[in-house]
């Protein structure tokens, strides 16, 4: 009888354990990165990032999609269709790029780039003309 009963604990203990250990892995399908500004920074299209600490992710797996959030993730200031950017050589760091601005305008992201990856996402430019 207590054998009948020790199999059904070692493999619910065993299930338990494996469940546990898959959720501890780190998974980077979503690109999270926290990252710190010290000036306003201006996402195209959308709002002006004051100085400060926020979250940029993707909220697609399939699509490029990116949203910026504020640090604890319980605002969201843009959610943005980008556009898929192939580089040679991926950085170990996370890579913002930023549009010229003239001296006094705050900045303007042009693309992000997570560690690792070939592929940044470029934020669309809304003044650019598309025929």
């Amino acid at each position: 009888m207590l054998r009948k009963l020790s199999t059904p604990l070692v493999l619910f203990i065993l299930f338990l354990v494996m469940g546990s250990l898959s959720t501890l892995k780190a998974d980077d399908w979503d690109q999270k990165t926290v990252f710190t500004i010290n000036q306003p920074v201006t996402i195209p299209g959308h709002v002006i990032l004051p100085a400060g600490t926020y979250v940029i992710k993707r909220i697609s797996a399939i699509n490029p999609v990116l949203q910026i959030l504020n640090e604890s993730e319980t605002t969201v200031y843009a959610t943005v269709l980008t556009v898929p950017d192939f580089v040679d050589k991926p950085s170990d760091q996370p890579e913002f790029t930023f549009r010229e601005t003239p001296e006094g305008s705050a900045a303007i992201m042009r693309s992000f780039r997570y560690p690792g990856h070939q592929i940044a996402f470029e934020f669309p430019d809304p003044d650019s003309k598309t025929e």
